[in-house]
Order: structure tokens, then C-alpha cells, then sequence
């Protein structure tokens, strides 16, 4: 598959090969609209052998199940379809299922195509599934789709979702912990100030930096991040804010790279949450991929979701860029889990 260094829009999604059929397609089913996008922009006679639908036990929503209906109806036309589902509190056994069929699939194909949709699969589980997938080195065979949403439904600055349930290290994540240092708290800020503020309070970090896209996906939408980030902003001040690209996956591990290696915050260790875009996600998998020193992930789970203020709309649809660091020394210390 042809490299990219630049996301590049997709009004159209064509087999990875020509006439040739994809061998695998995964999405995942949501309440959000744009978790259409890439579907209703498939080709006419785009095929893929399977078809991995993904979708959650928590939260039911008629919304979710209306989406799936429509999912359903047109990925059965694409190839054999295969649902999957989640327990969203407990996601390794079928992400490791879904790692070990894809696999399967691909393993005697000498150029494989697979194509993931991101747009809503949940963060930390996607960081599991990279984790999974990079293990039987298939990420740098895999075409990335994402779907923006148009805009949120309320024009309202409220925050896509309320306090924190539990605050956690992400599988596989745990990494390396040397006590003898103090903590760097890193963000990815998003639309949820109060789960940021949350995780900022319960970790009592030494420096927090705080990363936050720039530019928006729309003019319209430039500044949000930091109104909705007001109250840990003004607690760490400013000069603590750090831009990075939004949609551009490998900007945003050139730049995760460039700041937290420099000398300056090289000394700490570093706790990192990714409260930010699924683009900005998959540039933090490659920056994790590349097992940098004293560092842990973790995630904070919400009391709830703001329901009214889920986004709205399909917005555009794009093929991300992914780059596999090299020389990085693979981290086998989580392994066991997958």
C-alpha cells in the first residue's frame, strides 16, 4: 500500500487494489451518525472478503441500533459479515479475537488490504487493538479511515461528558514506573474539561503539559478546546498549552516525540491520557509504539455521557497516515494479555 505523509479526503472509498476485493473491512456501530460515513462511501462495487462489524453491550441506545440496522443492510452486500461484541469494561477477549481473525484472514496473502474504520471505536480500545495488531505486525498493512462529525448538536460550551467513574492504567499500557522521579501528567485535551480537570485533581502531578489541536477541523470551531478546558487551563496557566495537529497522525508523533524527549521533560515520568480526536489517538499509538522510557497510560472513565451533545451529521471521511517508528525495541512486557 503506497505511503502517505498527508491525510488525504476520500469522497469515495474504492477497494485498496484496484478490481482486486479488500481482504478484511472493520468499522464499529454508534449512536454518532458519522459512524455511517465510511460506509455510505463505499463504492458501488467495492467488495471485501469479511466484514467485521463491532458494537458495545453498555449504554443501548435506539439510535446505535438504528445506525447498525443501516450498517447491517449495506456491509451485507460488501462481503460475509461478522459482528462482534464488546463488553466496554472488559474489551481484551474479543479484541484478541478480532486480532487473531483478521490475522487468520491475511496470513498466507503476500499483500494484504484491510482497511479500519476509527471514527468511533472507543479510544482505549483501540489502543489495545493496535497493541494487538502490531504484535502479529500487521499495522503498517492496515489503510486507516475517519469520519468527522458535521458539528454537536447544541451550540451550547458544554462538555461531552460529566466527572470521572474510575481512573485506570490502560492494558498493555503499563510500561515502566521509576519511582525515584516526578511525574509529567500529559493530556490530550478534547471537548471533556471536567474529565481532564478530574484526572489532573486525582494524579497531583509536578507538570502537567497540555496538548490541544490546532488547526481545528473548522474555522468555526477554533477556540472550543480551550473554553471547554477553561478550569485546568487556568490552573496550570497557559504557557502550558502545546499545539498539535488534529487530524494528521504522524505530526502528532513527530511533536509527541520532539516535547516529551527534549531535556525539559525528558527527566520525568510520563502519565499520558488521550482525551483528544482519534487521529491525534493513532499518532499517540505510534508514539507509544516506539516504547519511549517511564511511561504509562491511562484513561479515565466518565459518570456519563452528555447524550444531547453527541456530534451530528457525517462530516468528511478521510485516509489517514500512519508511519511504523523504526528501530523502535518492541515492548514485550504486556504481551501476555494479548
Amino acid at each position: 500500500m503506497k505511503t502517505i505523509l498527508e491525510p488525504v479526503e476520500l469522497r469515495r472509498i474504492e477497494n485498496i487494489s484496484g478490481d482486486e476485493p479488500d481482504d478484511v473491512f472493520v468499522c464499529c456501530g454508534s449512536p454518532e451518525e458519522r459512524c455511517l460515513g465510511s460506509v455510505r462511501r463505499l463504492a458501488p462495487d467495492y467488495e471485501s472478503r469479511a466484514v467485521f462489524l463491532i458494537r458495545y453491550t453498555d449504554h443501548r441506545s435506539s439510535q446505535r441500533e438504528k445506525n447498525i440496522d443501516e450498517m447491517k443492510e449495506k456491509l451485507d452486500k460488501v462481503g460475509e459479515l461478522f459482528e462482534f461484541v464488546i463488553d466496554e469494561d472488559k474489551p481484551i477477549p474479543v479484541i484478541n479475537e478480532i486480532a487473531r481473525e483478521l490475522y487468520r484472514r491475511i496470513d498466507s496473502c503476500e499483500a494484504p488490504r484491510v482497511s479500519i474504520d476509527i471514527s468511533t471505536i472507543i479510544k482505549w480500545h483501540f489502543l489495545i487493538m493496535m497493541k494487538a495488531l502490531d504484535v502479529r505486525g500487521i499495522c503498517d498493512k492496515i489503510r486507516f479511515l475517519y469520519t468527522e462529525p458535521k458539528d454537536y448538536i447544541t451550540d451550547l460550551f458544554q462538555p461531552l461528558s460529566f466527572g470521572i467513574h474510575r481512573i485506570f492504567p490502560v492494558p498493555t499500557y503499563s510500561g515502566k514506573y521509576d519511582l525515584s522521579k516526578d511525574i509529567l501528567l500529559v493530556l490530550l485535551l478534547g471537548y471533556e474539561g471536567d474529565r481532564a480537570l478530574a484526572l489532573f485533581e486525582e494524579m497531583d502531578p509536578t507538570e502537567c503539559l497540555l496538548f490541544i489541536g490546532k488547526p481545528a477541523y473548522h474555522d468555526e470551531w477554533e477556540g472550543r478546546t480551550e473554553i471547554m478546558n477553561s478550569g485546568i487551563i487556568n490552573i496550570v496557566g497557559e504557557s502550558k498549552i502545546v499545539h498539535i495537529d488534529s487530524r494528521n497522525p504522524v505530526r502528532v508523533y513527530e511533536r509527541l516525540k520532539s516535547t516529551l524527549r527534549s531535556p525539559q521533560y525528558s527527566k520525568y515520568n510520563h502519565i499520558i491520557s488521550p482525551l483528544g480526536t482519534k487521529p491525534q489517538t493513532l499518532g499517540l499509538y505510534q508514539y507509544l509504539s516506539s516504547n519511549p522510557r517511564d511511561t504509562v497510560l491511562i484513561y479515565g472513565s466518565p459518570l456519563r455521557h452528555n447524550e444531547p451533545f453527541y456530534s451530528e451529521g457525517i462530516g468528511r471521511s478521510w485516509l489517514l497516515p500512519y508511519a511504523q517508528p523504526q528501530g523502535a525495541d518492541k515492548d514485550e512486557s504486556n504481551q501476555s494479555l494479548l
